[in-house]
């Protein structure tokens, strides 16, 4: 069955119409108060507040990293794991079963298993201790968060990445194993690149997917998480008084760096397909922290 531009429109517009009042409008609405104080240079303008002493920019660049970081080694991790699912397809369905879970397998939940291995009473904390040795990470600093957002990111890449691996060529693999070629050397010369636009793609996602992340780090550290998605929520709560704008300029913030990446990574992925034959693209299931 196939739709007309008319009927998919006329399917989309329950779910258009839920994004504009749910998050379009509120925010716009935030945003154009905002720099309208800050334009008029009024009172009620945060920005010198937010450069005042790097606190807040220390929180985005915390981000941006803690972001970076996590999506490229949950890249690495699933690009392997979609590959080897390649090589042994028995495996594919509880493999990707269990991928499924892991990628939503966030917040409240993780962190508690976390907590249960690794914080100051957790098993591998007390096994350590036992045999003389000091525990190798702190739940409550950056390394803490990374790992965290290790757990979840890793299985959605995998989850990703899958279909596109799957749908390379198969003939490739046979004419380079026919030319000679070791099955390593086939993925570094033939099966990576063409996945190239896929895995920029998938970076793109993940990156989106640990910036706006707020129940992990909030469960793991709580406010002391310093993230901008923690830093904007105790914004609004406020422990003595809330400031909500500061907090929506925050937001800003979030959602210029979140445009740059998807952007950035849209348009190099679309650049590399144009020079590449359109290689598959990523299938989208999502994921929330």
């Amino acid at each position: 069955m196939t739709l007309n531009a008319g009927s998919a429109w006329r399917c989309a517009w329950p779910l258009l119409l839920l994004t504009g009042l749910a998050l379009v409008l509120p925010f716009g609405w935030r945003a154009v108060s905002v720099l309208g104080a800050c334009l008029g240079r009024g009172d009620g303008c945060a920005l010198g507040e937010l450069t005042a002493d790097g606190y807040y920019l220390e929180a985005a660049w915390n981000t941006w990293w803690l972001s970076s970081a996590s999506a490229l080694i949950g890249l690495v991790i699933g690009t392997g794991t979609a590959i080897a699912l390649l090589r042994l397809p028995r495996l594919e369905r509880p493999v990707t079963l269990l991928a499924s879970l892991g990628s939503n397998f966030s917040g409240v939940p993780l962190s508690v298993a976390l907590l249960l291995l690794f914080g100051a009473q957790g098993v591998v904390t007390g096994s350590l201790r036992a045999l003389g040795l000091s525990p190798w990470i702190d739940l409550q600093g950056l390394g803490g968060l990374l790992l965290a957002y290790v757990c979840f990111q890793a299985p959605l890449a995998a989850l990703l990445l899958v279909a596109p691996v799957r749908m390379l060529d198969a003939t490739l693999a046979d004419a380079a194993a026919t030319l000679g070629a070791s099955p390593a050397m086939y993925w570094r010369r033939v099966g990576l690149p063409l996945l190239l636009p896929s895995l920029v793609e998938v970076f793109g996602l993940l990156f989106a997917n640990a910036a706006a992340a707020f129940a992990t780090p909030f469960a793991l550290s709580g406010t002391a998480a310093h993230v901008l998605a923690v830093r904007i929520a105790a914004l609004v709560s406020g422990d003595i008084f809330a400031q909500p704008e500061l907090s929506a300029l925050l937001a800003l913030l979030l959602f210029a760096i979140l445009a740059v990446v998807i952007g950035l990574t849209r348009g190099i992925a679309a650049h590399l397909r144009r020079g590449s034959g359109d290689p598959p693209r990523p299938a989208v299931p999502g994921g929330s922290a």
